[in-house]
């Protein structure tokens, strides 16, 4: 019944935050309509009761309701100098201060609106990220947008969050990034997601609200069909709990789909940067699929292309990096040529063929 109650609750603020705006700027333009109307027949009231020029009357006409009053020009007539009082006096100079106190109280509650997520970016071309971590969420964002920033490909894109989280304000660590700004709603809601402009984003991130529980996948299954319903042109990417719904959330229109793996936020950076490599990386945390095996074989004198190339003679895998018999230390993808001075190999295997230790060994022996 709680959890409902703040959902409703959210939802009713999320449609408040477009209306509030569109007041803030309403208002500015009603006022400056009616100064604007006031300014013209007061110097319509110049041209027909004081005879003079039309850029006469209007130097009077903003001397006067500047309060500046160089006193070169004045309206001499009574019935001037009356249209002087009650149109500037009683009216121009009073709408002109409020239009200023307006303005100024326009910029406090942007900047505040900004602060709470209430705020509409018009954003185009940008990370649109939906949901936040259940736990630790501000250093994972930190580290996820560091990880887009240090992208070639990414890093001038700005980015925005679509959470219920933060409503205070973004954390410090977050505002110092520079790039990224959010919005205060929810990614299942047709509201919120045109305030962020779902439609116009590059790529679009949906975290799992919980990574630990599989109704996660419900509520990013949700999120996908608004997004279909908003026909967005930019990559999606999802992340999945349960695997049995990735087949799910493909239909739904993600275009990548990975587990919730909140140590290594670089994978969803990969998956937009070099498509199909997150999920060679996600293989790499499981037992199914490709898997990654070590094999303690002393190897000497062999170049780099020479043990790769006849572990793929045998079937037995891909060389992947190699551990170094003289510092004891990884490395991985070394030059073709390299001599290999290793105490062991690391392979990319086959579930269905995992060679022995003693296999490998006599292959490497030649």
């Amino acid at each position: 019944m709680l959890n409902w109650l703040i959902f409703y609750l959210r939802r009713r603020q999320g449609k408040k935050h477009a209306a509030a705006e569109y007041e803030l700027r309403a208002g500015l333009l009603k006022t400056l309509v009616y100064l604007a109307l006031i300014f013209t027949a007061h110097i319509l009231a110049m041209l027909t009761l004081e005879g003079m020029g039309f850029s006469d009357a209007l130097w009077v006409t903003l001397t006067t309701v500047t309060t500046v009053g160089y006193g070169d020009l004045s309206a001499a007539t009574p019935l001037g100098r009356t249209a002087t009082v009650v149109l500037l006096y009683l009216g121009g100079i009073f709408v002109l201060a409020k239009m200023a106190g307006d303005y100024f109280d326009f910029r406090t509650e942007k900047r505040l609106r900004k602060i709470r997520g209430e705020w509409i970016w018009n954003m185009r071309g940008h990370i649109l990220i939906i949901n936040s971590p259940a736990q630790n969420g501000e250093e994972y964002f930190s580290r996820l947008i560091r990880q887009f920033s240090s992208s070639e490909r990414y890093r001038n894109h700005p980015i925005q969050i679509l959470t219920g989280n933060f409503s205070g304000g973004l954390p410090e660590t977050l505002n110092r990034l520079g790039t990224v700004v959010h919005y205060h709603g929810e990614g299942n809601e047709p509201e919120d997601l045109t305030a962020v402009n779902a439609r116009e984003a590059d790529i679009i991130v949906v975290l799992a609200s919980d990574e630990q529980d599989r109704i996660s996948d419900s509520r990013s299954f949700d999120i996908l069909h608004r997004l279909k319903d908003l026909q967005v042109t930019g990559k999606v990417l999802t992340e999945c709990v349960d695997d049995r719904n990735r087949q799910r959330l493909i239909e739904a229109g993600a275009d990548i789909v990975l587990r919730p793996v909140r140590s290594y936020p670089e994978m969803i950076v990969r998956g937009f940067v070099a498509p199909g490599s997150e999920q060679i990386i996600e293989n790499m945390f499981t037992s199914s699929s490709d898997e990654y095996l070590r094999y303690d074989v002393p190897i000497s004198g062999l170049e780099w292309k020479e043990i790769v190339c006849r572990l793929i003679r045998q079937d037995f895998g891909t060389a992947i990096a190699f551990v170094s018999s003289e510092d004891g230390l990884l490395y991985d993808n070394p030059p073709a040529g390299q001599p290999i001075e290793a105490s062991a190999i690391i392979l990319m295997v086959r579930e269905e063929h995992r060679p022995s230790l003693a296999a490998v060994e006599k292959a490497l022996k030649g």
